[in-house]
């Protein structure tokens, strides 16, 4: 993103009366403000300090937990999460809440620096493309001699013939070798060569593929959503919240093992789909294998143990009917629990199953539970259950039926997704022909010497590496060779 400055003199001044001072009209204020503005936007230091705020919003995304979008949408579902995580993080809870770190990619500052990066990148390829364009059709050809010193890579010929002669075998080398050549004469002889001219366009490119990039993710976060934690227990049929009308139920979750190491080798859900109740797919997810559906994409992400429960209220009612709660989160003790609210109660409850035979508060086959209201900071009653033995907790009577399965799933539509692509496809382009056919420059000074024949200072800007080193140390051979040959008749 670095860009050249052209200034151009100034015209003269007009006269001013002695002890005044011009003042600038409201116009010129603009014009100033706005210059500044684009100043601003095409530098290359603005972009990088954007670019590293993406990256910190980026590794903190990553590092904590990330709300699904039923919850960053619904309040209740929102405070539901945040009771879940809140024995990870404590007392943070709610200032990374406030912060909009658990959905950093959603968040108002993720997404006002992605738009000043997409700008400041437009900003910066607008503002190269005139160098660009002037240095593939009206490159300097002639150049003092202090650069044919002080150039990365220079080189010195002394060659027994005159002017015209060393010219015309100079640039013959350079056009064997697929040169284009430009040449002025002002008593000193300048001679300009240069290969794939228009190789440096492929800088403005990779520029507008990350344009296409973010302008995806942008899309992708505006008309998009993306649920990490989609958690449904065997036998169930969860809707998708952001989907009106879809579905999904689990049939069975497996899970395979490699017998020597014991290391996961295969997880797959049974899962069907529905549409308005209808049943549209059927399909087996694995990691590599979702399933897919007019732009929803279902992945396999996670898995774990549920707990089927049931609770009645006070007056006997049944409010949650054999209901898989997954145990997804974890407690500094290691112990896993999940998060349920109870329906028409103004309770959620946490439920927190055994560590195993070890565990001297829970047992196998019993799950701790604990009550509380939304936002509470402690549980209003909490017993250890028994699988199939109803347990009065609070007002409510709950039962732990048994131990189940549960399948988490990421589930994504992502409009963005083909803009990604071409991006990414372009920025491998770019990539390419920036290494693989690089501008290459020589300029050549032939100046005549006082007792007859000429000198050749050759240069280039290229520093010197494993091609383009040997590409002008070949092309000094070629023309030292052609210079050295006998004269033919």
């Amino acid at each position: 993103m670095t860009h050249e400055v052209n200034s151009r003199p100034l015209p003269p001044a007009a006269a001013q009366a002695p002890g005044t001072a011009a003042s600038p009209s409201a116009m010129d204020r603009i014009d100033g403000v706005l210059e500044g503005l684009w100043h601003l936007l095409s530098s290359m230091r603005v972009a990088i300090v954007i670019m590293l705020g993406i990256a910190i919003l980026g590794v903190m995304g990553s590092l904590l937990m990330q709300m699904p979008a039923e919850a960053i949408a619904d309040p209740a579902r929102r405070t539901v999460w945040l009771d879940g995580v809140r024995p990870r993080y404590g007392g943070w809870t709610d200032v990374f809440n406030g912060l909009q770190l658990f959905e950093v990619f959603s968040s108002v500052l993720f997404r006002i620096l992605v738009a000043a990066l997409t700008i400041s990148l437009i900003a910066c390829s607008i503002h190269r493309i005139p160098g660009v364009i002037r240095t593939a059709r009206n490159p300097r050809v002639d150049v003092g001699p202090a650069f044919f010193e002080h150039a990365p890579q220079h080189e010195a010929i002394v060659a027994r013939r005159s002017a015209a002669e060393t010219q015309a075998i100079v640039e013959g080398v350079f056009k064997a070798r697929r040169y284009r050549v430009l040449s002025t004469d002002d008593g000193t002889v300048h001679v300009y060569a240069d290969r794939f001219r228009w190789a440096p366009a492929s800088g403005i490119v990779g520029h507008l593929s990350l344009v296409l990039i973010m302008l995806g993710a942008i899309v992708g976060g505006m008309y998009g959503y993306r649920n990490p934690q989609f958690m449904v227990s065997e036998g169930e049929t969860l809707p998708v919240a952001a989907e009106a009308g879809l579905a999904l139920q689990v049939l069975d979750f497996t899970d395979k093992y490699d017998p020597a190491t014991g290391r996961p080798i295969d997880y797959a859900s049974e899962v069907v789909l529905f549409k308005d109740g209808q049943e549209v797919d059927r399909h087996t997810v694995r990691v590599n294998d979702p399933l897919r559906y007019e732009g929803v994409n279902f992945y396999q992400a996670f898995y774990g143990a549920s707990a089927i429960m049931t609770v009645k209220d006070a007056e006997g009612t049944v409010v949650l009917q054999s209901t898989g709660v997954p145990l997804a989160f974890e407690t500094e003790e290691g112990r896993k629990f999940g998060i349920v609210a109870i329906p028409g109660t103004g309770y959620s409850a946490e439920i927190s199953g055994t560590r195993g035979g070890t565990d001297p508060e829970i047992k196998p086959g019993q799950v701790g539970i604990g009550i509380y209201s939304s936002g509470a900071s402690s549980f209003a009653d909490s017993k250890v259950v028994d699988q199939g033995k109803p347990m009065q907790v609070g007002d409510l009577t709950v039962t732990f039926e048994r131990e189940a399965q549960f399948t988490g799933l990421n589930v994504a539509r992502d409009p963005g997704v083909p803009l990604i692509w071409i991006g990414s496809l372009l920025l491998l382009g770019g990539f390419v022909i920036r290494f693989m056919v690089p501008h290459k420059r020589v300029w050549a000074r032939i100046v005549s010497r006082p007792n007859g024949g000429t000198v050749v200072g050759l240069a280039t800007l290229t520093h010197k590496d494993v091609t383009a080193g040997s590409e002008f140390e070949t092309v000094v051979t070629d023309i030292r060779t052609a210079l050295q040959a006998p004269a033919q008749a």
